[in-house]
């Protein structure tokens, strides 16, 4: 703690606090919060960006780096300047209103479309300040000290009319979502591309990957960390994680697509769904132990691994190829896949195709004829071909439309027994196939769809 003041004599804790009031005056109450006395490392890493033009010749442009939070709330910031502006307005006024200066930042955000005049500046606030559950919290969203008292719960009341505020459909924003996703992508088998294509050529296509992820991770609300040969790390909102994953494999194929010779070159992907809040170091580790053993070794590479991991645990873990092999022979991209099961053929069912229910059941059933001991996130169990799972599988798919008064009921138990069918097998690359008998299968592409239809919005959801 560099202030020079011990807490332990006789004024110094008065002095200390003064000299850390001093500085979060001047840098903001979100940059050294309240009660917090940093040492020397500490202080340079988070007050860098703001004095690097000086001390570098050249500006860091921290704003660049959203949080978390921020990066989970993107779609949600989008919805309420369409839905709810005038509220987003006035929240953002009474924020600036009760704040310290620094809480409400003029920056520019990486991500496409947030901008939308209406809303004021309801974009640019501290996305804790979207979180009603983060709002009662002083140190999160800490109030100027001149504040009325009542400051905070009008705040509260004014975030709630935000998300009750209805557009002329009656569709309303809701809180915002408490996850976002963390994608992880490397190439496969570099060093034989290099060896068959050489060094050169090679290096001209990773060049052209590299230049092209951050606008592809920004197409899809994300923001990229790193890019750099074939590597990618990247933050993104929850919805479009997925596809963002699959672009990117198109566009390293497209990449080394100009060679001479039919190059091979893949790349396997890993994308972890976690709170917001969720340590980053965790979900770090969890991504790079489903690209290197799951993606790679143990489904042979040229694939894509998915966990949705919540506070209780791991919910599932999805490893797939990107173009899936399905039991009658079809072919199916593994992202359009996902949005079929996510969101049903029409878009006019109410609420999300699987429902938890039907889940629970096909989950329970899969257990009972496959003789699994008990199911595990990412377990797949051996299934006897003939059993009549898929004949079970609709009729449970169909009770369960007809319940929540579907139209056209059995066409869609049709289409949707379809999807859920060439969902349940696993798609592996042929390096590691095998020839066992039986069939095998697994819940977790369900669990991942019925999670991406409806993603969770309280941070404690169990």
């Amino acid at each position: 703690e560099i202030s020079g003041h011990v807490r332990g004599q006789r004024g110094g804790a008065r002095r200390q606090d003064d000299f850390w009031d001093g500085m979060r005056e001047r840098l903001g109450a979100l940059e050294i919060r309240e009660n917090e006395r940093l040492c020397a490392i500490a202080l340079v890493k988070r007050v860098f960006p703001k004095v690097a033009d000086k001390a570098l010749g050249w500006p860091v442009d921290g704003a660049r780096w959203p949080s978390t939070v921020y990066v989970g709330a993107v779609p949600w910031i989008r919805d309420v300047a369409a839905i709810a502006p005038m509220q987003a307005r006035e929240y953002a006024e009474a924020v600036r209103r009760s704040t310290s200066p620094g809480v409400l930042a003029e920056r520019r955000t990486p991500f496409r479309n947030l901008q939308d005049p209406a809303a004021g500046d309801f974009p640019a606030l501290d996305a804790n300040f979207f979180h009603r559950a983060s709002l009662k919290d002083k140190r999160l969203c800490p109030l100027a000290g001149g504040a009325p008292g009542d400051a905070r719960t009008d705040l509260d009341r004014a975030l709630k009319q935000v998300y009750c505020a209805k557009d002329a459909t009656g569709r309303s924003p809701g809180p915002p979502p408490a996850f976002y996703a963390l994608l992880l992508a490397d190439g496969d088998r570099l060093g034989k591309l290099v060896g068959r294509l050489g060094g050169e050529p090679v290096g001209r296509a990773l060049a052209d990957f590299t230049r092209a992820v951050p606008d592809v991770v920004r197409d899809h609300d994300g923001v990229a960390v790193y890019a750099g040969g074939d590597d990618v790390l990247a933050m993104l909102s929850a919805p479009r994680a997925i596809a963002c994953a699959s672009s990117l494999s198109d566009c390293y194929r497209a990449a080394f697509a100009g060679q001479r010779k039919e190059s091979g070159a893949t790349l396997s992907a890993a994308v972890v769904f976690a709170p917001v809040r969720h340590p980053l170091g965790a979900v770090i580790a969890e991504a790079r132990r489903l690209l290197d053993d799951v993606a790679k070794d143990a489904n042979g590479r040229d694939s894509l691994a998915a966990a949705v991991l919540k506070n209780s645990g791991t919910h599932c873990r999805w490893v797939t190829t990107w173009t899936r092999r399905a039991p009658d022979g079809e072919s199916w991209p593994a992202a359009d896949l996902l949005d079929g099961l996510a969101g049903p053929p029409g878009g006019d069912a109410a609420g999300p195709v699987l429902s938890s229910g039907l889940l629970y059941r096909i989950r329970e059933m899969l257990t009972r004829l496959g003789g699994w001991s008990r199911w595990r996130p990412g377990m797949w169990g051996p299934l006897p071909p003939e059993c009549g799972a898929r004949t079970f599988l609709k009729a449970e798919i169909l009770h369960s439309l007809t319940t929540r008064a579907v139209e056209r009921a059995e066409a869609r138990a049709d289409e949707l027994t379809d999807l859920v069918w060439a969902a349940l097998a696993p798609s592996r690359a042929p390096a590691v196939r095998t020839e066992a008998g039986g069939a095998e299968d697994g819940v977790d592409a369900l669990l991942l769809a019925r999670f991406l239809a409806d993603p969770d919005r309280e941070e404690d959801d169990e």
